[in-house]
């Protein structure tokens, strides 16, 4: 194709018509630099489709984190709200002259202050697109918004958690050790049968104490405030996913 326009040229050139010369060589140009305009535009085209089918495939498997992240968000809540409940139980037991729930009742109400509820976070997608740089794929800016959100009040969680996972290294776990037999537990599974209990009637030793009450207390707060940050984190879960599902 080349060698054929140059023979045109050369021709125009030997035959004297420079005029003629310069007007095909002129629209030569112009043809070229079409080609190349068509060539960069499909190129373009290319990229972003390319793009478009990447940026679905993160969104779909973004779907699956966050649905993930959803369930874990509303079976913590669930729990804290079969926690508190509970140990209000134990708190108003401990105040009667005489308890009216048996001692393994009172056992497997205590045992609930060891619980520990922890929120983590499903992040595989997220860094992903961070670790590649491909962020810049997500097109919807209300859903980088929620991201955003998102792992905000995530970090300020996790900053509660820990600081919740230190009181209860610290206080409510060795309070449990001394003053529970914890082979007094009922419905527990050890994965193994356990010896019958050495004195499964401790807690009475403690159960009207100050203390008690004050153990028990704090574990009301910590549980509340944690429920307060899952709720939170439960609405901004909810929200990806509705956005994810609208695109």
């Amino acid at each position: 194709m080349i060698k054929f326009f140059r023979k045109i040229r050369q021709n125009l050139l030997n035959e004297g018509k420079t005029s003629r010369y310069l007007k095909y060589a002129i629209g030569e140009i112009v043809l070229v630099v079409i080609g190349i305009l068509i060539a960069l535009q499909i190129n373009t085209w290319n990229e972003s489709y390319k793009n478009k089918v990447s940026e679905s495939m993160y969104l779909n498997e973004m779907m699956e984190d966050f649905g993930i992240n959803l369930e874990r968000s509303n079976r913590l809540i669930k729990r804290i709200n079969e926690l508190i409940p509970a140990l209000i139980g134990l708190l108003e037991q401990s105040v009667m002259e005489k308890q009216t729930i048996t001692i393994d009742s009172l056992n497997n109400a205590f045992a609930l202050v060891g619980s520990m509820p922890t929120y983590t976070s499903t992040d595989r997608v997220y860094n992903n697109l961070i670790g590649s740089g491909d962020f810049k794929l997500i097109s919807n800016s209300e859903l980088k918004t929620a991201l955003a959100s998102y792992y905000k009040v995530l970090d300020l969680l996790n900053l509660v958690q820990s600081s919740h996972e230190m009181i209860h290294v610290q206080t409510f776990s060795p309070y449990i050790i001394d003053n529970l037999d914890y082979t007094a537990l009922k419905n527990r599974s050890f994965g193994h049968k356990l010896p019958k209990p050495v004195d499964k009637n401790i807690i009475l030793n403690v159960v009207k104490s100050l203390k008690f009450r004050n153990i028990i207390t704090a574990k009301i707060r910590v549980l509340s405030d944690l429920q307060e940050r899952y709720m939170e984190i439960q609405v901004i879960n909810d929200h990806i996913i509705q956005l994810l599902r609208s695109r």
